[in-house]
């Protein structure tokens, strides 16, 4: 009995906080928690960049959207999204935890059909483990559809003329189902290797 009330208590103490458009009160409560997590989690592969990532305060004038999961008012996970070609997910972290890696999972397949995003090295790697692959087939997108959503120009890696990135090799070594999906584009001048997931088209409301 005693085991089931504590399992009661922590759903109880489970939750998720959104911060959307100019909720600046939610995004300044919760800014130092995100901020940190974001940083242990990329660290590894060179820090998190791009708009939106250069502060603090960048972060909470341009990036839309978060979505927070906590467990007893400490966050878990965090997905963050910009309204670019429907809701993209921009980035995500965790606190390293079992609870935390579990909130990412379920708000990653729930994302597949409301949001979208690219992925490459780490987090393609978790998308590819975390989902059935004849559950992510269908929201995974062509690299035209890819091109289109995101507003940039591509080029499927079955079209490429030059030396894939060395993750890029990696990725369709270990699954090669990807191969057909699969698109070089330039990020800061730099060919980089991707995958999108997803579904496109649908705004942050």
């Amino acid at each position: 009995m005693d085991e089931i009330y504590e399992s009661y208590k922590q759903t109880l103490n489970e939750g998720f906080t959104n911060a959307v458009g100019n909720d600046i009160t939610t995004k300044e409560q919760w800014v130092d928690q995100v901020w940190d997590m974001l940083q242990r989690t990329y660290k590894n592969i060179g820090g998190i960049k791009g708009s939106g990532f250069s502060s603090k305060e960048d972060m909470i004038k341009n990036i839309p959207m978060w979505k927070m999961a906590t467990v007893k008012g400490k966050l878990v996970a965090v997905a963050l999204y910009k309204d670019k070609g429907g809701r993209k997910t921009v980035a995500a972290g965790t606190d390293g935890t079992t609870t935390g890696i579990k909130k990412y999972i379920n708000m990653s397949g729930e994302d597949l059909s409301r949001a979208f995003g690219e992925k490459s090295k780490a987090a393609l790697n978790s998308t590819m483990k975390i989902t059935p692959w004849d559950q992510l087939e269908n929201f995974t997108l062509t690299p035209e559809a890819a091109g289109k959503a995101l507003g940039k120009k591509v080029t499927a890696v079955t079209d490429y003329k030059g030396e894939l990135p060395e993750d890029g090799k990696l990725s369709l070594a270990k699954y090669p189902q990807l191969k057909e999906y699969a698109y070089i584009r330039k990020i800061a001048d730099v060919d980089t290797f991707k995958v999108a997931f997803g579904t496109p088209g649908i705004k942050i409301k």
